[in-house]
């Protein structure tokens, strides 16, 4: 009795560790018993004589696919794990192809006149707004989330309010048909018509490969070079700027014999040079600035007549000239610098002042009264 209970619980062991190894948890895996799974469907198809045929990569795909005029594939790519080169050559498998929630990428490549349009915004469908035999068979579906809208000469179908559950078109030759994978998953595949469309699009051809891609299919590439990630107008530009940077160089760069000493073609006399600057100053009425520049030459003769160095202060020199000339430090501070004339008059009487203390500072240290008398200082 013992021996008989061993051998029961080993048998029932082995039935769920075989149960475990031959499951998957891929979303419509066609050993996934779970609600997202599509066990359920492919063993339906099986009970209809078709022969179920998984494959996981391209290449099993295309062993798969050994006749492919009698042959229907059923593709789920959510990731987007394929290219568009691979995607077209899945077109090549077999007559029909049945993409079970593509991604915009897989629609691009394989149904571009197919469109996403989001969640569908009800869950059970019109009746089929189409011809297709299998829609008409289904009658409604239920459990729609995927929507997707149409144009140039892909036919909708199944109208779940301004949008549609299902999708065909024609590309190069061969059907194309869109479903959201919630109609044909384990939860859903008995609802209303689901089964009915899922065997009509899947089971027409004696051979289905069930094809689920997977991290082999993805085309192994390294970071991308500097050549690839370089825009096609730098090269040109570079060897445009190195060009013209050549030809600067030798342009600026070149010589024509020894430098040569060239006399001036005129001779600007300094005279001529004060009266056209006192021409400006009078056409601006630049009176102030006119009496400045006096101001500043008769300083520099003042300070070097009485003796001071040309660093000295404005200060020193205007106590330098009042202690000299015998005047007061304040008129003499009026004429060297805060006198402002407002009048040409005006002007002319500074600059005569300017020059009168100039001359008597000139007497002064020459031993000469101020005023201009001969007489010796005592």
């Amino acid at each position: 009795m013992l021996v008989a209970v061993l051998v029961v619980g080993v048998a029932i062991a082995l039935a769920v560790q075989l149960s475990l190894a031959t499951s998957s948890t891929d979303p419509m895996g066609a050993n996934n018993p779970g609600q997202q799974g599509g066990q359920a469907l492919a063993r339906v198809l099986q009970q209809h004589g078709v022969d179920v045929r998984t494959a996981s990569t391209l290449q099993e795909a295309r062993r798969a696919a050994s006749i492919p005029d009698d042959t229907t594939v059923m593709l789920s790519d959510p990731n987007g794990l394929l290219d568009a080169a691979q995607l077209q050559s899945v077109l090549r498998l077999g007559s029909d192809v049945v993409a079970v929630g593509p991604g915009f990428q897989t629609l691009s490549a394989i149904a571009p006149d197919i469109h996403q349009a989001g969640r569908a915004t009800a869950t059970t469908s019109d009746r089929p707004s189409c011809s297709l035999v299998v829609a008409q068979d289904a009658g409604r579906l239920s459990g729609v989330r995927q929507a997707y809208r149409t144009s140039g000469g892909a036919t909708p179908c199944f109208r779940v309010g301004s949008t549609f559950a299902l999708a065909q078109t024609i590309n190069a030759g061969d059907s194309v048909t869109v479903v959201g994978s919630q109609l044909f998953d384990n939860a859903n595949i008995g609802l209303a018509g689901n089964a009915a469309l899922a065997v009509g699009l899947l089971g027409g051809d004696s051979t289905l490969v069930w094809y689920l891609p997977s991290q082999a299919d993805v085309q192994a590439s390294g970071p991308p070079t500097l050549a690839e990630i370089t825009p096609g107008w730098l090269t040109p530009a570079i060897l445009l700027l190195i060009a013209v940077v050549v030809a600067a160089a030798v342009w600026s760069g070149r010589r024509f014999g020894p430098l040569v000493v060239e006399d001036l073609p005129v001779v600007v006399r300094a005279g001529e040079t004060m009266h056209g600057r006192a021409r400006l100053y009078r056409r601006a009425a630049a009176r102030t600035h006119a009496l400045d520049a006096l101001r500043l030459g008769a300083l520099h003769r003042i300070g070097a007549l009485c003796g001071l160095p040309p660093s000295a202060h404005v200060d020193q020199i205007v106590a330098a000239a009042a202690a000299l000339t015998e005047r007061p430090v304040h008129q003499v501070r009026d004429l060297l610098l805060d006198e402002t004339p407002a009048t040409d008059a005006a002007l002319r009487a500074s600059a005569s002042a300017l020059r009168d203390l100039e001359d008597d500072v000139r007497r002064a240290v020459a031993g000469e009264r101020p005023g201009g008398s001969s007489a010796p200082l005592h």
